[in-house]
């Protein structure tokens, strides 16, 4: 009898969870107002999309996905429902979160247009002898954000070059360069020297300026578009 009532308890305590898996899909894109183009980011820890889910809660929990390089963003686990969806963390004027529907099986597309905190014009990076020489214009758009520094970054082993590429054995990067206002409009000249530069690779060169404060607090670089230089 206390066998059969203990059997019972444990095939009990083992019920298979059967709810389904989430299937629902949410993608879109974060356009840069400057350009009309997807808004670039730093690979790996770029800026993420938030979701939360209200038809569950008032105060939900909040999630979170990274977004790609491009500005491009996927994810193919979100349980159906309705959600609050806004891109966070980046170095951008925060928007208005939007309310979309998430159906199981079906994929929700949704677009959010946002103005970097500074931008870049003017753009030129070239070799000059055994350093990497850029030229560029700097336009701040977001009069709160409080400036802070601008380098260059260089990378022969990946396009994702930026701030996070630091780590690989022939990544370079200039000096930091303190950015203030009268930085801004400007034309601006900052040079990667290094011994180190590899004759016959092509290396992956960008720009990036860092601001702090302003309507969104962030620590991730506002970057040009990558240029290549063959060395």
């Amino acid at each position: 009898m206390t066998l059969c009532i203990s059997a019972g308890v444990l095939l009990s305590s083992c019920e298979v969870d059967n709810y389904p898996a989430p299937d629902g899909t949410l993608t879109g894109t974060v356009i840069d107002a400057t350009t009309n183009q997807g808004f670039v980011t730093q690979q790996p820890n770029g800026f993420r999309i938030r979701y939360e889910e209200t038809s569950w809660s008032e105060n939900p929990q909040p999630e979170n996905f990274w977004v790609k390089p491009d500005g491009t963003f996927r994810n193919t686990k979100i349980f159906a429902g309705t959600y609050r969806v806004s891109p966070v963390e980046g170095p951008f004027l925060s928007v208005e979160p939007k309310t979309v529907e998430i159906t199981s099986g079906g994929t929700t597309d949704v677009t959010f247009t946002v103005t970097p905190l500074v931008s870049f014009s003017n753009v030129t990076i070239v070799k000059e002898g055994d350093s990497i020489k850029a030229s560029f214009r700097l336009t701040k758009n977001v009069a709160e954000a409080s400036p802070s520094e601008y380098r260059v970054f260089a990378t022969s082993l990946t396009p994702h070059v930026g701030a996070t590429s630091g780590t690989f054995e022939d990544a370079a990067s200039s000096e930091k360069f303190k950015l203030t206002d009268a930085d801004f409009g400007v034309d601006k000249v900052a040079t990667v020297k290094k011994g180190g530069f590899v004759a016959g690779r092509t290396y992956y060169v960008r720009i990036g300026a860092l601001c702090s404060g302003g309507a969104n607090s962030t620590t991730r670089y506002n970057l040009s578009k990558i240029e290549k230089v063959q060395f």
